[in-house]
């Protein structure tokens, strides 16, 4: 336990410390430089991962290769790159069946978020705009956002995750793998990532939801990891998930409601919304014949 731990605090010191000095200099989420930040971090995990097998390198191993091992795999691949878009609007839909006043096809959300990301408006319909997301998240988006993913991926799923399950049975190495993943997070959700600071029961639901979340896709993570036995297939998931989280948030209407919910959806990520993800992660737990050893 002493490798992983060494692990665990190596990942987490450097990535807070990278959070930490941005968080004092007062830079705000969604600034260039705290997205580089984010960039940077999403990449400690590897990091970490290649300081530590240096210093002990029969003590640390990956689970998976760099291999794309394609041929007799690519139905995993198909699964990793549209499987997350698919159970983010089932999701998204579950939350809009209970929350239908927030539901609108008007996409003023988005219309209030292009300034936000210092896009101007123009001329083209907010439908169009959306239409494009909604494709590039099923197509482009999960490829380029692969390369940012791997990263988390080589340390969560290709080490974390199978050096805890030599220690653990299947479940509680996965919720060991949520927790630890989830709580990496929290300096970001303190300043609002994924849920905002105005959503009812900050920051303490939000990291619940997190949790949740985490250990639902982490589930999903390392069933195509292990399927493939290449490293890139939960990249590829992951980024995945990334292109397509938004997609609930164009249709929502702006409201102090909207914003006080945010830890229920519509992003996958919230506890509502993240359902179809946790049903899946369930079935494959279900099916795992060494879940309970």
């Amino acid at each position: 336990m002493s490798t992983i731990r060494n692990y665990i605090l190596l990942s987490y010191g450097l990535t807070w410390w990278i959070w930490l000095v941005i968080w004092l200099f007062g830079i705000q989420l969604g600034e260039p430089i705290s997205q580089i930040g984010t960039v940077v971090a999403m990449w400690i995990p590897a990091l970490s991962y290649f300081i530590v097998k240096k210093w002990q390198p029969e003590q640390y191993q990956l689970r998976a290769d760099f291999r794309l091992h394609f041929k007799k795999n690519w139905k995993y691949y198909l699964l990793a790159m549209w499987g997350p878009t698919i159970l983010t609007c089932f999701g998204a839909s579950l939350y809009f069946l209970i929350f239908k006043n927030q539901f609108s096809l008007h996409f003023k959300g988005l219309e209030q978020m292009l300034p936000n990301t210092g896009q101007k408006l123009i001329a083209v319909p907010l439908k169009v705009v959306a239409m494009v997301q909604i494709i590039s998240s099923m197509t482009f988006a999960p490829l380029l956002n692969t390369f940012f993913a791997l990263g988390e991926e080589i340390g969560w799923r290709g080490y974390l995750y199978p050096a805890l399950r030599t220690k653990f049975p299947t479940l509680q190495s996965h919720l060991l793998t949520g927790i630890i993943w989830s709580f990496w997070h929290f300096p970001l959700n303190l300043q609002g990532y994924n849920f905002g600071l105005a959503y009812w029961g900050a920051p303490w639901l939000g990291l619940v939801a997190m949790f949740v979340f985490c250990f639902s896709i982490g589930v999903f993570l390392s069933f195509v990891m292990e399927k493939t036995g290449s490293l890139w297939a939960p990249a590829l998931l992951h980024g995945a998930v990334n292109a397509s989280a938004g997609i609930g948030i164009l249709f929502q209407v702006p409201s102090d409601q909207a914003l006080a919910m945010r830890f229920l959806g519509p992003s996958p990520v919230g506890l509502l919304a993240g359902l179809p993800i946790l049903m899946v992660a369930f079935l494959i737990l279900f099916k795992r014949k060494d879940s309970q050893r």
